[in-house]
This record gives C-alpha cells, structure tokens and sequence, in this order.
C-alpha cells in the first residue's frame, strides 16, 4: 500500500524515533514503505516520513533493497563531499550537504539479524547518512541554516 509522505511542515519530522523492539511486528509497514518508495522513485524513505515514530528506514538503489532497523552510523571518514540532496518530504528544495565519502553502520534487518560495521561508500552512505539524519528529527534545509 502507498502511504502519505510528510511535508516539511508536519511537527513529527522534528520528533526523534523510537527502538523496535521486534522487527517481526512492523513486517508490514515496511512493505508500504517500500512500495511508498517506489512510487515516490526515491532511494531511501524513514518511517518518521509516513507519519511513524519506529526507528527504521527503507534504501533502494540498483536492484538493492535494505531494511535498517534501529540503525546506528558507528564511523565516519574520508573526504567530506558536499552535494546537492533532495527529500521527498521537501519537494523540490535541493540543499548542498556535507557527507563523509565512507561510514559504517550497526542496524537489524528484518529478519531480526544484527548487521555490525557494515561498510558504506558514496551515494550510498549519503543515503544512509541522510536517513539516519530523519531519525534524529535532522532536515535537509538545517544543513542550509548552520544546524
């Protein structure tokens, strides 16, 4: 099922998210949030987006699809990159962000599997980045303000 992405005026984009506790009982929310995904032709949507407090995010680039549950960013290195990002609760505002080129990550997929240091570079790592930063109730256009 499709569900409605949050604009950037909606308070809950701002609230920090919560720890699930069983990966199993959110099964078929992250169904909808891929197929939300799809639709809105993004690589990365949290569920803070579709109006959720889990701590949890969907990324989907090149055939991949990941599941990132109660996900935390345990390093960040290498040459900080600055780009142009969208959001799809921002559309259209395009802000230059500053990433790390490499991190790695702890998380729960959902099967309920701990994933630890897992190693992501590029496009993908700010992908990751800018999910976690929706996590934490962290905007795009803060980037802009010196947030």
């Amino acid at each position: 099922m499709i569900l409605s992405i949050v604009e950037m005026d909606e308070v809950i984009l701002r609230q920090e998210t919560h720890e699930v506790d069983h990966p199993l009982d959110i099964q078929s929310l992250i169904r909808d949030m891929f197929d939300t995904l799809d639709n809105a032709c993004g690589y990365g949507l949290s569920a803070i987006q579709v109006n959720r407090s889990e701590r949890v995010f969907v990324f989907q680039d090149k055939g991949r699809s990941l599941v990132f549950i109660n996900p935390v960013i345990t390093r960040q290195w290498g040459k900080i990159v600055t780009a142009e990002e969208g959001c799809l609760s921002l559309p259209p505002v395009l802000v230059k962000v500053p990433r790390h080129k490499f991190i790695k990550i702890d998380y729960m997929d959902e099967h309920g599997t701990w994933n630890t240091n897992r190693k992501f570079r590029g496009h993908d790592a700010r992908v990751i980045q800018h999910e976690c930063d929706h996590l934490a109730g962290k905007l795009i256009v803060d980037y802009a303000r010196g947030k």
